[in-house]
């Protein structure tokens, strides 16, 4: 079970909504992004989760972070992680499985979208463990999960399609609501879009 959730800088509220939704999901894994703060304040939430280990991405600023919290059932060793991805490997001994995931913040302007294609594409090619990519990829794949009234450029969902397609990932799908994305505005100025998802290979 997936779910990804930007976490506002100083919203008590969506604390209290992460610690709600862990409450009711007992999650081995939590990932948040956009977390807007230091990493060492993000790990101090570890406790109120009840998780073991942390890793975690100072934001710049009031832009970006990463964090990643896990239970004492798994095994986390983390392989690489920048302002834009924590990628890790987990050994689930319970059930003697090894996989590796890749928590994502893709490139907020659309210009700078290659480089998050690139950068996965790259660490496609550093292991042959089974995949996990999940997150918010600030992109979406086809028209329909686009909703506004301007349509969303054909050609940088392609690349973002093209690059799924060269790391040999697929879509795992989602249930509830299908846009990820709410800006929040009535009428017309209404925009929505599903930008979070998890994907894997075979």
């Amino acid at each position: 079970e997936f779910s990804s959730m930007e976490l506002p800088g100083g919203d008590r509220r969506t604390v209290r909504e992460v610690l709600a939704l862990c409450k009711a999901n007992s999650p081995g894994l939590v990932f948040l992004s956009e977390t807007r703060q230091a990493s060492s304040k993000m790990e101090k939430i570890k406790w109120r989760l009840q998780m073991k280990g942390f890793a975690g991405v100072s934001s710049d600023g009031l832009s970006g972070g990463l964090a990643l919290y896990w239970d004492e059932n798994l095994q986390v060793t983390g392989l690489d992680s920048c302002a834009r991805y924590i990628d890790v490997r987990i050994v689930d001994g319970a059930n003697d499985k090894t996989w590796r995931t890749t928590y994502v913040y893709g490139e907020a302007r659309v210009e700078n979208r290659h480089r998050m294609w690139s950068a996965l594409s790259n660490l496609r090619a550093t292991s042959s463990e089974p995949w996990l990519v999940c997150g918010d990829f600030n992109e979406a794949m086809w028209q329909h999960e686009h909703l506004s009234l301007t349509q969303r450029s054909e050609n940088q969902m392609q690349q973002f399609r093209d690059c799924l397609l060269a790391c040999e990932l697929m879509d795992l799908g989602f249930s509830g609501i299908p846009y990820t994305y709410d800006n929040g505005q009535v009428g017309n100025r209404n925009f929505r879009v599903r930008l979070d998802r998890a994907c894997a290979d075979e």
